[in-house]
């Protein structure tokens, strides 16, 4: 035990960071080693500011914890990176050829937790390292075959994955749960047909979950999702629009082109008819799915009483879409506690309307202050892409040329569909400074336009209320 302590004391970790990941939100959730990996990594010597983590896939190139090791290793701040073992930090042969030459590139060393690490200078490190990237890809390429053939055993077979809320896993099916619910004299399954009928009678997925937790609390009953309703909005209407409810099974339930609902053997809780007529409310209320609409002040506008940012919401009458700003401090969600008054719904329309003419009072400071010259807005998709690709080429190996082919489609790809191509050339400088000379300029911006340049010139909108009456005060950045 002394040694370990002087071992610690000794070990210099001021630029050393840690990295651990796991593949799902379940493996987080039921502590299946996210928390097993971070606690090692502080008892290696590592505080809470030095450790990154993910829970996503270790082929992904999207980590956002991943990429911020990256970041700091461009930017010559650490000089090590402490791994629980190799499969935590990357499960991809190609992802780990990039990440390896930022490690070689700027000196920094790999370090595992079971003891040992690369030397990436000698052809012995690089051999071995390749071996084990190559190992972790096989194995991710494993369980993903594993998991394809136990859905297609599944599928075959009728079997139910898991139990939702109101049921229990009986065998390879589940049952309604008959267990006493809480201090109640109801059961699970009671309590899950009376969330049904409230969310019939409302139709409003907060409203529902509001009545149900100011009824039975904010606190889940116990650990596994089957064991409580949903106290998250999305995540009450997944349950809602589950089929196992009536007595049906879905498979591939979030991939729509792969969804596939079949008749099960398993008793269901409500009816058919009733499942029916909730997929139909879903399907027609507002917080449901629906095209998306661009909001041109999103993030800007902010409550003027407790400072939150507003948020956009969307209603359809007789045809026609009202959009409005409220304040997630006075609307918050079901498991949050409320912290301002201002529940009053302000219109999006007008908020528009008072930074545009705020934008129009400066228009001649803006046209002074305006640069001539072209600046590029490009997303970072594209970014991180085009430095892959040059990464890719750099190798100079003939086996990545199909999958350098394969990256620069998906880069011209999102080129094109970007919908902020209209200012991410030198038309952006033009359509910016159109503000102070075209008298007709307001009538024909479109939204994405107006997005680009309320961002580009506006700083802030504060919503308040005085007297009933809404008010909007903008603060410029010019």
């Amino acid at each position: 035990m002394g040694n370990r302590l002087f071992a610690l004391v000794m070990r210099d970790l001021s630029r050393a960071l840690g990295y651990c990941r796991v593949s799902t939100q379940r493996q987080h959730t039921e502590g299946h080693g996210l928390e097993r990996y971070i606690d090692r990594l502080k008892q290696y010597g590592l505080n809470d500011e030095q450790i990154h983590w993910d829970i996503e896939s270790g082929a992904s190139e999207k980590r956002k914890g991943y990429n911020r090791v990256l970041e700091l290793v461009r930017s010559r701040q650490i000089d090590q990176i402490i791994v629980p073992c190799f499969d935590r930090f990357t499960r991809s042969a190609l992802g780990w050829e990039v990440a390896r030459q930022e490690l070689q590139a700027f000196g920094v060393e790999l370090v595992f937790l079971e003891g040992g690490s690369f030397d990436l200078e000698t052809p012995e490190g690089l051999f071995t390292s390749r071996i084990l990237a190559a190992m972790s890809a096989q194995v991710r390429d494993k369980n993903k075959y594993n998991a394809t053939q136990g859905h297609r055993y599944f599928q075959e077979k009728r079997k139910i994955y898991q139990a939702i809320f109101g049921f229990i896993k009986d065998g390879d099916s589940v049952i309604p749960n008959t267990k006493q619910y809480r201090n109640t004299n109801k059961t699970h399954a009671d309590i899950a047909r009376e969330c049904v009928s409230m969310f019939i009678e409302s139709g409003e997925l907060s409203q529902t979950i509001r009545r149900l937790t100011q009824k039975y609390g904010l606190e889940r009953v116990g650990k596994y999702k089957f064991e409580d309703f949903p106290r998250d909005v999305s995540a009450f209407r997944r349950w809602l629009e589950n089929p196992q409810l009536c007595g049906m099974i879905c498979y591939y339930p979030f991939d729509s082109e792969k969804r596939l609902i079949l008749e099960s053997d398993h008793e269901g809780i409500i009816s058919i008819a009733q499942h029916q007529q909730i997929i139909q409310i879903l399907s027609t209320h507002p917080c449901g799915r629906r095209k998306y609409i661009t909001n041109p002040l999103v993030g800007l506008c902010k409550c003027a009483q407790c400072g939150s940012t507003m948020e956009k919401r969307s209603s359809q009458i007789n045809g026609k879409i009202y959009e409005y700003l409220k304040c997630p401090g006075a609307y918050p969600k079901p498991s949050q506690p409320k912290k301002c008054s201002v529940r009053t719904y302000f219109r999006l329309e007008v908020a528009i309307d008072v930074a545009i003419q705020a934008l129009k009072e400066k228009a001649e400071t803006i046209a002074e202050q305006m640069p001539v010259e072209s600046t590029e807005v490009v997303l970072v998709e594209v970014i991180e892409l085009q430095q892959q690709i040059i990464k890719l080429k750099q190798l100079n190996d003939p086996d990545f040329h199909s999958t350098i082919a394969i990256k620069q489609q998906k880069l011209e790809s999102l080129i094109k569909a970007s919908e902020l191509n209209v200012v991410a050339d030198a038309s952006r400088s033009q359509v910016l400074r159109g503000i102070a000379m075209s008298e007709g300029f307001w009538k024909v911006v479109t939204r994405e336009e107006l997005t680009a340049i309320f961002h580009e010139l506006v700083e802030e909108v504060l919503c308040s209320l005085v007297g009933g009456t809404q008010f909007f005060s903008v603060r410029l950045k010019i």
